[in-house]
C-alpha cells in the first residue's frame, strides 16, 4: 500500500486543471549552485568504492563545459496537468565510467533537493542507475536522509540493465527503503519493446514508469505500445511518454490514451534556476498561503 505522500505525489497531478538528456540545455555555468562541483577548480566528491577495503575512487575534474543540466517538465497531454520537474545531469564531450557516473547522479541528486529548498519547483524527479546504487548506496542514503523533510516532493527513477546487477538484493532493499521514506519510484524503460523489460517491471514495480516516444506515425502503433505497457504491468494512468518533439506525436499520445509527456512539444526544457509554479499538490499545501510559494 502506498503512503500518502506517495498518493499526493502521483494523485496530485490529476487534481489541477494542468532522455531524454536532450542537447538541448543551458551552460551549466549559469545554474549558479553556490559551492557546486560545476566549478572548474574543484573535482567531483570521491565515492566509495564497491569494495570497501580500498580507497576511495578518484573521480577527477569536469568542467562546466562538460557537465550539463537541464529540467524536463512533465506534463498532462489531455488537460494542462503539471506533475514533476525531471532534473537530467550529464557529461559531454568525455567519456564518463561507472564510478563517474555515479557521482554526476549523486550531485544530480543534490541539486534537486537544492531546487525544492528554494522553491525553483515543487517535485522533482532524479534517475539514479543501478550500478549506481549498488557502488553508492550510503552516499545516495546520506543524502536523503539529510533531507526528510523533503523527501516527500522528490522521486527516485531507476534505470539499468537488470541483468548486469551483481547485488539484486542490495538494490532490491533500497527500492523498499525509499518507499518506506514516502519516496515514489519510478522505472525508465530502455529496451525497444516494454515486453523486453518484464524481469526489471517486476523486479522493480514502479510507482510509474517513463517509455520513449514510438517512431512511427501510425495510431495503432502507439495504441498497442499502451496495450503492451498494460499487458505488463505497468499502470498505464501513470505512464509517461517522453521525447514528444512534434505536434503529431503529441496528438498521436494523446489519441492513444497516453495521460503524461515530455518533450519540446509539450513544454521546453529549462535551466535549472528557473523558477515555475507547480500545480502539483503536497501534504500540509492547504496550510500554506499561496502568495508566499515562487514559482509561475
Amino acid at each position: 500500500m502506498k503512503s500518502r505522500a506517495q498518493r499526493q505525489f502521483l494523485l496530485g497531478a490529476q487534481r489541477n486543471g494542468s532522455d531524454l538528456e536532450r542537447e538541448v540545455v543551458a551552460d551549466a555555468a549559469l545554474m549558479g549552485w553556490p559551492a557546486s562541483p560545476l566549478d572548474p577548480s574543484a573535482p567531483l566528491p570521491p565515492i566509495p568504492s564497491a569494495d570497501p577495503d580500498t580507497a576511495p575512487i578518484d573521480t577527477g575534474v569536469l568542467y562546466p563545459t562538460q557537465l550539463h543540466a537541464t529540467v524536463w517538465p512533465t506534463r498532462g497531454l489531455a488537460v494542462r496537468n503539471r506533475w514533476y520537474d525531471e532534473l537530467c545531469v550529464w557529461t559531454e564531450g568525455v567519456q564518463s565510467g561507472t564510478m563517474r557516473r555515479a557521482s554526476i547522479q549523486l550531485e544530480g541528486l543534490n541539486m534537486a533537493f537544492a531546487m525544492l529548498e528554494e522553491e525553483k519547483s515543487q517535485d522533482v524527479a532524479v534517475t539514479l542507475s543501478f550500478g549506481t546504487i549498488e557502488r553508492c548506496l550510503d552516499p545516495v542514503t546520506q543524502v536523503l536522509e539529510s533531507h526528510r523533510l523533503l523527501c516527500h516532493r522528490i522521486a527516485i527513477v531507476v534505470r539499468g540493465q537488470i541483468d548486469r546487477i551483481r547485488s539484486p538484493y542490495r538494490v532490491q532493499s533500497f527500492i523498499g527503503w525509499l518507499r518506506s521514506q514516502q519516496i515514489c519510484v519510478g522505472y525508465r524503460l530502455n529496451a525497444a519493446r516494454i515486453g523486453m523489460e518484464m524481469k526489471a517491471i517486476g523486479f522493480v514495480q514502479p510507482d510509474f514508469a517513463k517509455v520513449q516516444a514510438p517512431q512511427s506515425r501510425r495510431l495503432e502503433d502507439w495504441q498497442d505500445a499502451l496495450l503492451e505497457a498494460r499487458a505488463a504491468g505497468l499502470n498505464a494512468d501513470w505512464l509517461i511518454v517522453a521525447g514528444i518533439e512534434t505536434a503529431e506525436q503529441k496528438y498521436l499520445a494523446t489519441a492513444a490514451g497516453y495521460r503524461f509527456g515530455q518533450g519540446t512539444a509539450i513544454k521546453p526544457c529549462h535551466p535549472p534556476t528557473s523558477a515555475h509554479r507547480s500545480t502539483v499538490t503536497w501534504p500540509g499545501a492547504c496550510d500554506v498561503d499561496p502568495d508566499t510559494v515562487t514559482g509561475s
